[in-house]
């Protein structure tokens, strides 16, 4: 009995306030934008959503790619694991650089960026004792020894790196009209004479976990095309 009455007086509340509204002009009182349902409530929200759910996207396509390439070379079971990523201008990209490692810098043709493409120590030097030994009646590991970074190691991964590459190329939608116009393999990371030095680069890194070969890697490429 008590809910029907409270019914009845909200009903009647009601009818009055409109009836005040119509004779006296009293305009309706709006509701905040943020509350109406309309095109564009939440929109620049839905476009950080959007963004996040497209690099996530681009980076699951980046493992798997990676994964079908290196299940050809590694040994058992291994796994990739993308990592917190990076954005920095082409120019502070030395505060990132993780040192003398491996480097294969992909200039892009039309345009005055470039791509690079990194592998730590052991990556870099575990992949390519894994296709010496695949390709050589000679088992041992010839990189054991190195007591530093040496390019002697892209004799052996040079062109599967430049393959990992384009590979990874295709996942993006306009990949017709992303070209290699040269490739350089170097131990530490330099710059381009050409180069928009003021760019904003994606460093993405990566984390490969496998008995024989473990370590860190990275991607990085122009910020504009993260989401295209």
């Amino acid at each position: 009995m008590l809910n029907q009455t409270s019914v009845t007086e909200i009903t009647s509340e009601e009818i009055l306030q409109q009836m005040i509204r119509e004779t006296f002009e009293v305009p309706k009182i709006e509701k905040p934008a943020s509350e109406e349902n309309f095109p564009g409530a939440g929109f620049s929200q839905q476009i950080e959503r959007d963004s996040e759910s497209k690099e996530n996207l681009l980076v699951q396509r980046l493992v798997n790619t990676l994964t079908a390439q290196l299940q050809t070379i590694l040994p058992g079971a291994f796994r990739i694991t993308s990592e917190t990523e990076q954005c920095l201008s082409y120019a502070n990209l030395s505060s990132w650089s993780p040192g003398r490692s491996y480097f294969s810098l992909f200039e892009m043709k039309h345009s005055n960026s470039v791509w690079i493409l990194h592998f730590s120590r052991t990556v870099g030097e575990g992949l390519a004792s894994l296709v010496h030994t695949k390709n050589s009646r000679n088992h041992a590991n010839i990189f054991n020894d190195l007591r530093e970074a040496d390019s002697i190691t892209y004799l052996e991964i040079g062109e599967m790196l430049r393959k990992f590459f384009v590979s990874l190329l295709e996942l993006w939608p306009k990949s017709d009209k992303l070209k290699v116009a040269s490739c350089r393999h170097i131990l530490q990371l330099g710059f381009l004479r050409d180069s928009v030095m003021d760019e904003e680069y994606i460093v993405l890194p990566f984390y490969l976990d496998n008995r024989e070969c473990s370590g860190n890697f990275h991607l990085v490429f122009p910020h504009r095309y993260l989401l295209l």
